[in-house]
């Protein structure tokens, strides 16, 4: 269930005066069941880069592969691998249009083949994991609030039992209360489902709390791909590229200048916490040796 991408290429308006290129020799591959958080600034290549991995968008140069197997070979369906691949757009609840929530959410696995009663348990199921509850299921999706319709478009995503979730920009929009629920939701897929999960985000403290690993998108090329405490060490570049660490790492920065003996590379607040708290336990035994 991995995905490979080997040296891809896409340029808008190829051979004409007005080519750009959008991704440039992009090479990186999934581990399974992993969490990758992908940011970068407006215009930096991600969704142009996620709308690849499903043949969406075919590239200029380079190759994808689907458990080792090239998406564009002979003989591969394109429509099986966006029902394995599964991609949620920014925005999604605009793509709701059935009269009722589990007639919407059917829509995806009768389209692949199963039997009406077949596509409404596979609709129950991905309602259920995204936290919608059986009073909602007749009811209509434009009465929904904000992060319930996300959460109903997610499931309607889900029901078609994909092994890689992609979301772009999920949380987009959202109150408060609604970004915490969606958030909420895809880390409780994540831990259940153990899907790869590829989140394209703004928000670096969003990626700090839910990635195994964050790639970082700049002007269409790959610059980084690690574990957040790595790349999080290099937030001066993050910031020349328009982007910034989470405020936690600017902070732990902070306390090390100072003479605190802290990893600046932390980004989450619960990981600061603990980090603190050692410190000043160390100080405390030291005081009182």
């Amino acid at each position: 269930m991995s995905l490979r991408v080997e040296n891809l290429s896409y340029i808008y308006q190829a051979g004409t005066a007005m080519e750009s290129y959008a991704l440039r020799d992009i090479s990186f591959e999934t581990r399974e069941g992993e969490f990758i958080g992908l940011i970068g600034h407006t215009g930096s290549g991600k969704s142009t880069l996620i709308q690849h991995l499903n043949g969406l968008i075919k590239p200029t140069e380079g190759h994808i592969f689907y458990n080792d197997r090239d998406i564009y070979s002979e003989g591969m369906s394109l429509k099986e691998l966006r029902q394995k691949v599964g991609l949620v757009f920014q925005y999604p609840e605009y793509q709701l249009f059935e009269t009722d929530v589990i007639t919407d959410v059917k829509f995806g696995p009768k389209n692949m083949g199963l039997s009406d009663s077949e596509a409404e348990e596979a609709a129950k199921r991905a309602l259920e994991l995204s936290g919608i509850g059986e009073e909602f299921y007749k009811r209509s999706p434009f009465e929904l609030s904000g992060g319930q319709k996300r959460r109903v478009a997610i499931a309607g995503v889900l029901a078609m039992d994909p092994e890689v979730l992609i979301l772009d920009e999920p949380a987009a929009g959202l109150d408060p209360l609604g970004k915490n629920e969606i958030l909420s939701t895809i880390e409780r897929l994540h831990h259940e489902r153990k899907n790869t999960i590829i989140m394209v985000s703004h928000s670096m403290e969003d990626v700090a709390e839910y990635a195994d690993r964050i790639m970082v998108l700049d002007s269409g090329r790959l610059v980084y791909f690690d574990e957040p405490k790595v790349v999080f060490r290099h937030y001066e570049e993050l910031e020349k590229m328009g982007l910034s660490a989470p405020q936690i790492t600017y902070l732990m920065g902070d306390l090390k200048k100072r003479g605190l003996d802290v990893d600046d590379s932390i980004g989450t607040v619960e990981a600061a916490k603990a980090e603190i708290l050692m410190l000043w336990k160390g100080k405390q035994k030291y005081n009182k040796e």
